[in-house]
């Protein structure tokens, strides 16, 4: 009995120096990075880009997604702890020791899962703003500024809607590569760069998630079942996380910027046409009849494509997606991002601002 109990202290003591090893490891580096955005360029430099390297190298040769594998049996795994969790409760006094060390080890399990967060992936949400790396003075947005937006992304939706042309999955990704070679400096000339369709399926649809990126394998996964002329800019903003950027308004303007700079009407006309979709609904907030007049000069085929998202939204519109929402929310808020999954919508600022800058001459993006 003493043997026993002696086996289990060990156990405990050494699933708790565990515990406390990796998270004062995780503290000190959140402490770095929090303590200057040149520690967050220097994580991304020497330990995210090499790494997503190295994963793209491997994950990238298997033609399915890893990470969606690895999520569900996380979540099979956890059910099943769950289960074996009542069976303790319900026989305590046979398993109470049992019960605690497989406590422990669930806690241990989740500061490691933390930890690798953080080394694969965390450390990019302590970035400065994209708009501060390309010197978009923010102060330049008024009042005015989200009518002439609207307007603008009009005009651009009516000039590329006769030259859209819907793209397979494979070749949007393709080309979003070879766009992200050609007009950014991305790290290793793209080579960490690689979209793969979902294997969830329409179920994403239910969630109200166009695509992802897997924090623990480096891909990047899309919804293939979503509308053609929106997967050119979804595929562009899961790749914008590839090369490291972390705020998902920074993804937006990223996708927004090279697909404007690609000069391909289709990539151009999707990301006028989710841009669009952000600076109307905040329009229509402030003023119901300026979005409804400028609305009403939209292209045909424009009109088509909106008639066709809102049947969609429709089709797929769950409780599972607001609560899907909710929680990415929080997981935002818990990784610096304050304004949660309202992020999204500040790329109307940061692209208005940066169309109103850019030179004549097209010029290689800057990625941090």
């Amino acid at each position: 009995m003493q043997e026993t109990h002696h086996k289990w202290h060990w156990r405990y003591r050494q699933k708790l120096i565990q515990i406390a090893v990796v998270a004062v490891l995780s503290a000190i580096g959140i402490w770095y990075l929090a303590d200057c955005p040149c520690h967050a360029d220097a994580y991304n430099y020497y330990v995210f880009q090499p790494y997503q390297l190295l994963r793209n190298l491997f994950f990238g040769k298997i033609p399915f997604s890893i990470g969606d594998i690895i999520y569900v049996l996380w979540g099979l795994g956890l059910v099943a702890l769950v289960i074996r969790w009542v069976y303790y409760l319900l026989n305590l006094k046979d398993y109470a020791d049992t019960l605690k060390y497989s406590f422990v080890k669930g806690i241990a399990s989740l500061v490691g899962i933390y930890f690798m967060f953080m080394m694969g992936w965390g450390g990019n949400y302590y970035k400065e703003p994209l708009a501060n790396y390309w010197h978009i003075d923010t102060a330049r947005w008024n009042d005015s500024s989200i009518i002439e937006f609207d307007k603008f992304l009009v005009q651009q939706l009516n000039a590329t809607a006769s030259h859209y042309k819907p793209h397979r999955f494979n070749d949007i990704t393709r080309k979003a590569k070879t766009y992200y070679q050609a007009n950014t400096d991305c790290y290793r000339n793209g080579k960490g760069l690689d979209i793969k369709p979902s294997m969830f399926g329409n179920w994403m649809q239910y969630m109200g998630v166009q695509g992802y990126y897997n924090p623990f394998t480096g891909e990047g996964q899309v919804n293939t079942g979503e509308l053609p002329f929106m997967l050119p800019y979804i595929v562009c903003h899961e790749m914008a996380h590839q090369t490291g950027v972390g705020a998902e308004d920074d993804a937006n303007l990223l996708a927004y910027a090279l697909s404007v700079n690609s000069r391909d009407t289709t990539f151009m006309y999707s990301a006028y046409f989710n841009i669009w979709l952000y600076t109307h609904m905040q329009l229509r907030m402030r003023d119901t009849i300026a979005a409804n007049a400028i609305k009403e000069s939209l292209n045909p085929t424009t009109i088509a494509h909106l008639k066709a998202l809102r049947e969609q939204r429709r089709k797929y519109r769950s409780k599972i997606g607001a609560y899907t929402g909710d929680v990415y929310d929080q997981y935002l808020k818990l990784n610096g991002q304050k304004d949660g999954i309202e992020s999204y919508d500040k790329v109307t600022v940061s692209a208005w601002l940066w169309e109103q800058q850019r030179n004549s001459k097209t010029e290689k993006l800057y990625i941090p």
